[in-house]
């Protein structure tokens, strides 16, 4: 057992009064600021979330190797033959990564799946020095997975949390995925049969926070197709069941198919629509697709719910009324840039009392308009009760929409494909011809990936390091039951 080396109070509330103090930073200002400008005109909302609270999640160019062999896989065919890329290159693709998104912006750990490749290459030490510095340059890392390995050698999350400071975990589960022990695709019949696949992640975490003391969450990856588009709601319903989940598993992410990578496609695509039917059913809730918006309307639609416990009892966080837009839009210009992440130190209310006693006349708008909302007759009694002991937490379910590789290849002509890449948030640093840019996730699946993969290969220095071993068909075969 890997003890937690707790941080000293002094520390704790040293970073809690320069929270107070200093709540939103001004380098994250600028940047918020350039990004507003860079949006089309047309995006620019009084509900756009870009530009006013982030620029964009980013992602590292990682390991590509996977396991698994899932028959919706965005990476090209060749992406177990890649060799790792070297821990400097790592780093100075998080150090851009910083560098666009400003202070306290999500990294996304990504690649393949990083966790397997770290692991069987006998290099995990790497992987938790690469969150460990992702965190010390002033980013806020999330490890994406399939989360195989880390259900099989506990002892590796264990050291993630405690040595590299892993606080946040995105898990992918579904019905698409091939090579999860004990649940062959092939006999996996509902997505109800990988509700115990989600507990035992959900109880992994729990053991976790009680031995280490550190707030582990996880968010969970879902892609939709046409086999499992019913099952959604179940899904929904599953988590929200037991408030105990919803408290580890605090992002729901569905995304529907997209014609990419390896991926075989459904004969009758689903739609984007469809799929928001089916997270509003699973909520119970006539949720407003674009009560805020993340870049495009087309690419992403949220919505945040409160939780009360122990009852379990729901309601939306911003109300569902379009009067309330010019408010929201009024926040996100004075205040958008304050970051809520949590943290070790447990500073996220305090950076919120500071920024709302600089702002007192805000403040008392927002907070009345949110008692009123929050006491109103549609909101369970228990949601106000809960909040004022301190007993609610938030629930984020939405959908991320990926293009197709045939729309991105048309971005020259189709003003409106150009649009959601250029209002993209998810993007990754990426080096080309000598200079860093930040580079949409569906350019990256059309065409970007093939030409890193083509760098790696033709880097030597690259091939002398230890790698995941070629497996033989007979083990592929093995891992697809």
């Amino acid at each position: 057992m890997v003890a937690l080396i707790e941080q000293p109070r002094p520390s704790r509330w040293r970073a809690r009064w320069n929270a107070f103090r200093r709540p939103i930073d001004e380098e994250k200002v600028r940047v918020l600021r350039a990004r507003w400008e860079s949006l089309p005109p047309e995006l620019r909302t009084n509900n756009q979330i870009s530009g006013r609270h982030l620029t964009h999640c980013g992602f590292t160019l990682g390991a590509s190797y996977c396991s698994f062999h899932c028959t919706h896989c965005y990476l090209p065919k060749n992406a177990n033959e890649i060799p790792i890329p070297s821990l400097e290159q790592v780093k100075e693709q998080i150090d851009w990564n910083r560098h666009f998104q400003g202070p306290g912006g999500g990294l996304q750990i990504t690649g393949g799946d990083v966790a397997d490749a770290y692991w069987k290459s006998g290099r995990a030490d790497e992987l938790v020095e690469i969150v460990r510095y992702a965190y010390s340059v002033g980013s806020v890392p999330m490890l994406m997975t399939h989360g195989q390995t880390l259900i099989e050698h506990p002892e590796f999350l264990e050291l993630l949390v405690v040595k590299g400071g892993l606080r946040q975990i995105s898990v992918h589960v579904d019905m698409t995925q091939a090579g999860r022990h004990g649940f062959p695709i092939n006999r996996v019949k509902s997505e109800a049969d990988l509700h115990p696949v989600r507990q035992a992640f959900t109880d992994l975490a729990w053991r976790i926070r009680e031995e280490t003391g550190a707030p582990l969450e996880y968010a969970l990856s879902f892609t939709v197709t046409r086999r499992n588009i019913d099952d959604v709601p179940e899904v929904i319903r599953w988590y929200l069941a037991d408030p105990n989940r919803s408290y580890i598993w605090r992002m729901l992410s569905f995304q529907p198919e997209a014609d990419t990578g390896r991926t075989l496609f459904s004969q009758q695509p689903i739609t984007s629509a469809d799929v928001w039917e089916k997270i509003r059913e699973g909520v119970g809730l006539p949720l407003r697709r674009d009560v805020s918006i993340f870049g495009h309307p087309d690419c992403n639609s949220w919505a945040s719910l409160l939780i009360a416990r122990p009852s379990g009892k729901i309601f939306p966080l911003l109300p569902d009324d379009p009067k309330f837009d010019a408010l929201l839009g009024e926040v996100l210009r004075k205040i958008g840039g304050l970051s809520l992440v949590n943290d070790d130190a447990g500073t996220p209310l305090y950076r919120l009392a500071g920024v709302l006693t600089q702002h007192p006349v805000l403040a008392a708008k927002l907070i009345g308009k949110l008692l009123r909302y929050l006491t109103s007759r549609s909101a369970p009694p228990e949601i106000f009760s809960s909040l004022l002991r301190g007993k609610v937490h938030t629930l984020g379910v939405g959908m991320h929409n990926f293009m197709d590789a045939k729309q991105v290849a048309r971005a020259d002509e189709d003003p409106v494909i150009k649009a959601r890449l250029d209002s993209c948030v998810f993007k990754g640093a990426v080096k080309r011809n000598g200079q860093w840019e930040a580079v949409p996730m569906c350019s990256m699946n059309q065409q970007t990936w093939s030409e890193v993969y083509e760098t790696r290969l033709r880097d030597p220095e690259l091939l002398k390091q230890p790698q995941v071993k070629s497996q033989s068909a007979a083990t592929a075969a093995s891992e697809r039951s």
